[in-house]
């Protein structure tokens, strides 16, 4: 009874011992299977006592004449997609030879800005540790691959998107899928209105300056001065007050305050080349002390007004 128990025992352990090493040959094993991993691997390899092991890692056949005989002391380190293949010797005799193909993944990229919902347009740079390494993305939810669209500069959001992305260098295997999605909701209902905030938070990025946020209540304001252009066009309003005393009315009024307005453009990309085209209407699209904005757009008689109002904090 004991001289079984004693046998269950040591098969338990056995089976232990053999779940933990990924078994290559009846005569040698290695500490790893075959596979994808993320960092660089310490492969340790075992072998029968008095077993003799030749291995190469530039895939080339071993034998004991052209390989290097493995150190049990010493693991075999590898540091990118690397094939081990082993020769085993008894008695200087070939009794075996085995492969473990060990692939490590490329470090995985990141984006300057996660997924998530935005009012506006974001800018996304795509960027990977490995300082060597090409990242490729897709727009439309497929999986990314070393034929996708190869990463060069910042990505500009403006819509619903799913981004994913790999990075892939030399001697590497393709890191894994990043994948961000991002909610873009538009601030106004009419796309006109919507187009010039977009585009100019676009310039303002060009010029490296935060972008502006949209104040509803300024918006109001600013709609109203669109229609007050139809029929009065100037930055004083019909009644003959400043175009600021709307602001008072409002309590939006501050020490940062600004108004541009224009009409006869029908596209709002057409009024703010117009409005670039004049230094100080520039000087308001630029200023760094703004942070909000409120956009107005009317239509009457075939005429289209254009007005934007600019506020800082309070």
């Amino acid at each position: 009874m004991k001289l079984k128990l004693l046998s269950l025992l040591c098969g338990i352990f056995t089976a232990a011992a053999i779940s933990v090493t990924a078994h290559a040959a009846d005569t040698h094993s290695y500490s790893i299977k075959s596979g994808a991993y993320d960092s660089p691997q310490f492969v340790w390899i075992t072998a029968d006592r008095g077993t003799d092991i030749y291995y190469t890692t530039d895939g080339s056949l071993p034998s004991s004449e052209s390989a290097e005989l493995y150190d049990s002391r010493t693991p075999v380190v590898v540091t990118e997609n690397t094939r081990i293949r082993c020769a085993a010797y008894k008695d200087g005799a070939l009794v075996e030879n085995s492969a473990l193909s060990v692939k490590i993944r490329t470090q995985a990229p990141s984006a300057s800005k996660e997924g998530g919902s935005y009012t506006d347009a974001v800018r996304v740079k795509l960027d990977c540790g490995d300082k060597n390494a090409a990242i490729y993305y897709t727009t439309d939810g497929t999986t990314p691959t070393i034929s996708s669209k190869l990463y060069k500069g910042t990505l500009l959001i403006k819509s619903d998107v799913t981004l994913k992305f790999i990075a892939y260098s030399d001697g590497h295997t393709a890191s894994r899928v990043i994948t961000e999605e991002y909610d873009i909701g538009a601030v106004y209902e009419e796309k006109q209105r919507q187009e010039l905030f977009e585009l100019v938070n676009e310039l303002r990025a060009q010029y490296g300056i935060a972008p502006l946020e949209e104040m509803p209540e300024l918006s109001t304001v600013a709609q109203q001065r669109a229609v007050e252009c139809a029929a009065y066009y100037s930055h004083y309003r019909p009644n003959g007050t400043k175009w600021d005393d709307l602001l008072g009315l409002a309590g939006l009024r501050r020490n940062v305050r600004a108004e541009n307005l224009a009409y006869y453009y029908p596209t709002a990309k057409q009024a703010l080349n117009g409005w670039l085209s004049d230094p100080w209407h520039t000087a308001n699209l630029l200023n760094a002390e703004a942070k909000y904005i409120g956009i107005g757009y009317y239509e009457a008689n075939g005429t289209v007004y254009w007005s934007q109002l600019f506020i800082g904090e309070e």
